[in-house]
């Protein structure tokens, strides 16, 4: 056929990342290769697929070997072209790649997925300040925002990009989730405003497709309706400490447990005005959190499910503790994620090296390129849940690293607002990432 092998490759991972993200979205594609619905879907996704920004070659591959259904369906499809385009036999093929392009699923189960690709949205970051600028260039914009807490993110997200989108007959679809359970008498001013959200549900902007899950857990998305395949940016606004503080793969749960009690105090779970809770004792003084607050998922939880669900991976407000160990998995050098040793900040210079000097040197405001720095890494595990086959690893692209809670332009998050006040805490950081799919 004479495709590039990389093209290939990249392709069916894909391929199989559409398929794996949600199940309901790849169960509903179901109905689109039944015996009255399979040539129409056939027809569609060729047409669909001509105009798409892929490799000429493989565009042309993927065309031809869906024409030969058209009249008769998918049975009469070859098996051979679509094992080796998508590593799946033609009628899971089909229905996979109704998901990559967006064909075939009414908006009541699912929105188009964005065809940008990573060789595009890489060429807009390098030349913009504005990572949310990406929406503008996306044939359908999409936002996923995991942990999004009061909600004043998004609301300055519409009210920056809906009304430039609409001017191009473009929707946005925003998605939110947090893991505060609605009316908890605990995360304090993080819980969504409710006249927000009763405006945004209830009467949303011309087109604005919004939709707010409260008390779920961003791991968990398997049984929500809506839920897209991919979205154009995923992003997690401050990530938790020490929820992705520390990272399993190299730490044991003894050793966390132990750094948590030695530095956080005594913690136990507890109810509190008929609520679970997490009490820590700080000295004499018991502290209220969350139950879940202890719960550790690492940063190569969270990367694995940003660079599923997103086409680029945002990162704002990352507070040191976090970034560190975030960046451990990020590099090539293994030696900067040594087994079972805590990231204390004394050992960072050591093991980080030239990497470690140059981004303590880096102004707030300023930013910079991880692979200016070291070679990235590009073997990250797949550690949440797979469907059917495992998928294989994966890298990022493009890794940018900022310094600061607050950038001219950028929407922020309510945490990002109170960083900025917050003297006494080292500036955070945001880290811009795109897969290399």
């Amino acid at each position: 056929m004479g495709l590039d092998p990389k093209d290939l490759a990249a392709f069916r991972a894909r391929v199989q990342r559409a398929r794996a993200a949600d199940e309901r979205a790849w169960e509903a594609t179901r109905r689109l290769v039944g015996p009255e619905t399979a040539a129409a879907t056939l027809g569609h996704l060729a047409s669909t697929i001509q105009s798409a920004p892929l490799a000429p070659a493989l565009r042309e591959a993927l065309v031809q070997a869906l024409q030969a259904g058209r009249a008769t369906g998918v049975r009469a499809l070859a098996g051979e072209p679509f094992k080796e385009l998508t590593g799946l036999p033609p009628t899971k093929a089909v229905r996979a790649l109704c998901l990559v392009f967006g064909v075939g699923v009414g908006p009541a189960e699912t929105a188009p997925v964005s065809t940008l690709v990573p060789e595009r949205l890489e060429a807009v970051l390098r030349t913009t300040r504005n990572p949310y600028d990406l929406l503008l260039e996306a044939d359908s914009p999409s936002l996923l925002d995991v942990g999004a807490g009061d909600l004043s993110f998004a609301a300055e997200l519409v009210e920056a990009y809906l009304p430039r989108l609409q001017r191009h007959h473009k929707n946005l679809t925003l998605h939110s989730l947090d893991r505060l359970q609605p009316g908890s008498k605990f995360g304090g001013l993080l819980h969504p405003d409710s006249d927000l959200l009763q405006r945004f549900r209830q009467a949303p902007p011309r087109g604005l497709q919004f939709q707010f899950w409260g008390g779920q857990d961003m791991f968990d998305m398997s049984s929500l309706k809506r839920v897209l395949p991919r979205y154009t940016l995923a992003a997690c606004h401050a990530p938790a400490t020490p929820t992705f503080a520390f990272e399993p793969t190299r730490l044991s749960p003894s050793v966390i447990d132990a750094h948590l009690r030695k530095t956080k105090g005594a913690f136990r779970r507890v109810r509190a005005d008929g609520e679970e809770a997490l009490e820590v004792m700080d000295g004499e003084r018991a502290l209220l959190f969350p139950p879940w607050k202890f719960e550790i998922r690492g940063p190569v939880a969270l990367l694995d499910l940003l660079s599923r669900k997103g086409q680029v991976c945002l990162l704002p407000s990352v507070d040191t503790e976090v970034f560190w160990e975030i960046l451990s998995q990020l590099v090539a050098d293994p030696g900067a994620r040594p087994s079972g040793v805590i990231l204390e900040p004394a050992l960072l210079p050591k093991l980080f090296g030239p990497v470690y000097r140059r981004l303590s040197e880096l102004p707030v405001g300023e930013s910079l390129l991880l692979s200016d720095l070291t070679d990235l890494r590009q073997d990250l595990p797949r550690v949440l849940p797979q469907q059917d086959a495992p998928l294989p690893p994966y890298r990022f692209r493009y890794v940018e690293i900022r310094r600061g809670a607050m950038f001219e332009g950028l929407p922020a998050s309510r945490t990002a607002r109170l960083f900025k006040n917050m003297t006494q805490e080292a500036p955070p950081w945001f880290l811009i990432l795109v897969p290399a799919d």
